[in-house]
This record gives C-alpha cells, structure tokens and sequence, in this order.
C-alpha cells in the first residue's frame, strides 16, 4: 500500500473544489450565477451544515458536497464552528492544514490532528473507510453553542457529544496517507473526470472485485512493456520507427497510473489479492518507469507477454497484429471486471475501467489503421474472428486524432527511410569513387611496372 500504511479510521477535512461556470447569455467568469462546488471529505464529510458569503447555505451530501456563489463559506456542526475557506488553494484541495492556514507537511500540527480526531469520532458507523457520516445528535448537542473549535477543548466536545475520540496516532498516520494519495494523484496523468470517480467514499469490495484490480494492474503493464519492447526492436533491428507503438505507449503510463490509484485508494496490498501465482513485485509505491519491464506476478500474464514479443518481433505487420491483440484482450477482461465491480456497487471502479477499455477501443482502431495503411486490407481481422471487432465504438474525435498520428508515423517513416537512402547512396558513392582511386592506382602500377620491364628487356637486348 501507498508508503505501506496499514488501514486506519480516522477523519480529515479535503474540499476539493473546482469552478463550474453557469448561466443565461453569458460566459463570463464574473456572471452572478458562477457557483463553487466542492467537497468537504476525507472518505467523505457528510451532514456538515455549510454556509456561504451570498447567504446560502445547506448541508453536505454523501460525498461531502457543498455549492457556494461567492466564497468565504464556513462549515458548522450545530453551533461548532469547525472552519471557514476564504481563498482556495492553486489545486482547489483543502486540507485541514489549510483551514488553519498551515503547510500540508504539518501533519503532527496539534489543531490538524484534533480536527481528524473529532470528526472521525463523529462518524455514525464509527468506519471513516466508507466516508463520514456526522451523527444527527451532535447537530442537537452543538446547536444552542456558538464556538469556534479549538484544539485544546477537544475532550470537552467529546465528553459533551458522549463519543470516545479515535488515537492520535491513527489520526497522523491517515492523515498522512491521504496527503500522499491526494497529492500523487494529482501529479499523475490520469484525468480528471476519473480523478473525481476516485475522490469518493470507497466501497466494499468483495474478493473477486479486489483480484480484478491485481490482473488489471499486471495487464496494464504488459500493454506498456510490449510496445516499448517492440518499438525498440524494430527500430535498432529494422531502422524502422513504429509510431502507433510509440504514442499507445504513453496512454498506457496513465492507465497504470489509474490502476495503482484504485489500488492505494482501497489501501490493497500484495495481501489482499489471491490471484498471485509468482514471485510478489512490490509496484504500489513504484513510477511506471521503476517497474521491472517484462516481469509480472501473475504466471497467465508473464506467459502472454512471452509469446507477444515472439510474434511482434518478426515483422512491423507482426507488431501492430499484436497491439490488436493486446487491446482485444484488455477489452474482454475489462468488460468482465465491470460487471464483478457493479457487484460491488463500486462506482469508482466502474468509472475507472469503463476510462480503461475506451482508450482500449481507440488503441485497436489505431492498429487497426495502421496496418490498413501499410496495405494490410482487413486490418485487425486478418487475425482472424476472435481479434475481428467492427462493432467497438469508433470515436470520431479519436479516430481523426489516429488519423493524424499515423500519417505523421507514416511521414516519419517516409522521412527516415528518405534519409537512409540518401545515406546509402552517399556511402555508395563515396565507396565506388574509393574503388575508381584504387583502381587507377593500381593501373597506373601496373603500367610502370610493364614500362620498367620493356625497359629491361630493351637494355638486355642492346648489350
């Protein structure tokens, strides 16, 4: 798990928040009816009453929502002040280092850790792992106050509440963990729309749904391994670059990326899965370029990659059949491992995959492209019924976008060979005027030696 923290309960205070911009007529960032929407959340802040600078106000939902039109907005918990956001941070997230305007680093800042405490010891379930919900009681115990929360009154709002605070150190080690998960997830490539399916309350995931995530993670990377391995074959075998290797492999670092977040958000470790049947590789902590390119723990995958790289380094045909291959097989595992989330009523998960498989669908219609331009006519079907799929979704916009990106392979391609043939021709030159000079030296030898032996013959003749 992220920096192997072990799962604890505790609460803390994220509004993530981003500017939606509405309204009649206009799109101006100034127009009375922009709205700040955020959330108030650490597995999710719910019940919390909110109230904004413009007068409205209301109470944070199951994902600890809250809609604002002019900020500051503060939140309460009957007559508890707990904070109040009068600016938001450049990445929209606020923490409760940054309700009492400190650095994220201060994890063990006495009012950071007391506010994690008090609200994770308000959770009516007493489990901060499927997001908080505040009890209603405590709106009734608070409502006739009218306080600020305070770090060194914090045992007073428990005893007053009738709850039992959660440990400090349960609070800092989660706190912590959800720092580095926030953080490392928004310096990723995975985009945004999947960033906010992962900002929710996680779910219980049965066995088989924690299995999907272990095979998807080794999967994900076998798609990155395979065509890093084959671009680079083929161009210091062949001198050939082939681009759609080269580009899919990028869009493959963020569906790993994607995998891992899912992974370190439901705090799984090589524990939690009972589908490893090699060697454990530690990857949860791991940059994609830290692991082990071609080695996997799951025996199927390994086997796989194996035979990927047999087929794909015999030709440039070889290599795009196989990314074909590849993304089919993403797809049918993917469809599968959908359905055993929804099992799990884990939409997270769900909005992950379903991001996965349809950059799997604009891959296979990339190689598919691709081996129609170097005349392969079926394309991916000259493979056969089981890679033959004219039924995936074509998106126009990504299709254009492959479009683009295999007539600038094929330029590129054009370009290079444009250039080895110059090369040959340079060298070819440079060789046939070498042998000319060699040559007429070895004539012009030739010729004085001939020149010297009729001259001897001569001499040996008068005398």
């Amino acid at each position: 798990m992220k920096r192997k923290h072990t799962q604890s309960l505790i609460a803390i205070s994220l509004l993530s928040a981003t500017l939606l911009i509405s309204g009649c007529g206009s799109s101006s960032s100034n127009d009375a009816t922009a709205v700040t929407t955020g959330q108030f959340v650490d597995n999710y802040v719910a019940n919390v009453d909110y109230s904004c600078a413009d007068g409205s106000h209301g109470i944070t939902d199951v994902n600890g929502s809250f809609n604002c039109k002019t900020l500051p907005v503060t939140f309460t918990i009957g007559g508890l002040k707990l904070g109040t956001i009068t600016t938001m941070p450049k990445d929209r997230q606020v923490f409760p280092q940054d309700l009492f305007d400190l650095n994220r680093s201060d994890v063990n800042n006495s009012a950071v850790v007391a506010m994690a405490q008090f609200l994770q010891s308000c959770d009516d379930d007493a489990n901060a792992q499927n997001g908080i919900h505040i009890k209603a009681s405590l709106k009734t115990t608070f409502q006739d106050t009218n306080i600020t929360f305070n770090a060194d009154d914090v045992d007073a709002y428990a005893a007053d509440a009738h709850i039992e605070l959660i440990h400090k150190d349960e609070a800092i080690k989660h706190l912590q963990h959800t720092v580095e998960f926030v953080e490392d997830l928004d310096k990723s490539e995975v985009p945004n729309h999947v960033k906010e399916t992962l900002f929710s309350p996680v779910s219980t995931l049965t066995q088989d749904a924690k299995n999907t995530l272990s095979y998807m993670g080794n999967e994900e990377r076998l798609a990155h391994d395979v065509y890093t391995e084959l671009y680079q074959y083929h161009l210091q075998n062949d001198k050939e670059a082939i681009k759609q290797l080269e580009n899919i492999t990028k869009a493959e670092t963020t569906h790993i990326q994607t995998v891992q977040a899912l992974v370190n958000k439901y705090d799984l470790n090589i524990s939690s899965f009972t589908n490893i049947d090699l060697t454990p590789l530690d990857n949860e902590d791991a940059t994609v370029a830290q692991m082990p390119i071609g080695k996997y723990d799951i025996q199927s995958i390994q086997d796989l990659h194996d035979s990927l790289i047999a087929k794909g380094e015999q030709s440039k045909q070889d290599a795009l059949e196989v990314g074909c291959m590849v993304e089919v097989t993403d797809i049918t595992d993917l469809t599968k491992d959908i359905a055993t989330a929804q099992e799990s009523n884990a939409s997270d998960v769900v909005s992950a995959f379903e991001f996965l498989r349809q950059g799997s669908y604009s891959h296979y219609w990339a190689f598919d492209k691709g081996l129609k331009n170097m005349g392969v006519e079926d394309g991916c079907c000259v493979l056969g019924t089981e890679y033959c799929h004219p039924e995936y979704p074509q998106n126009a916009k990504g299709n254009a976008q492959n479009d683009k990106e295999n007539a600038k392979g094929n330029a590129q391609n054009d370009k290079e060979n444009a250039k080895s043939n110059a090369q040959n021709d340079k060298e070819n030159a440079k060789s046939n005027a070498q042998n000319d000079k060699e040559n007429a030296k070895s004539n012009a030898q030739e010729q004085r030696d001939e020149n010297k032996s009729a001259h001897q013959n001569e001499q040996k003749n008068r005398s």
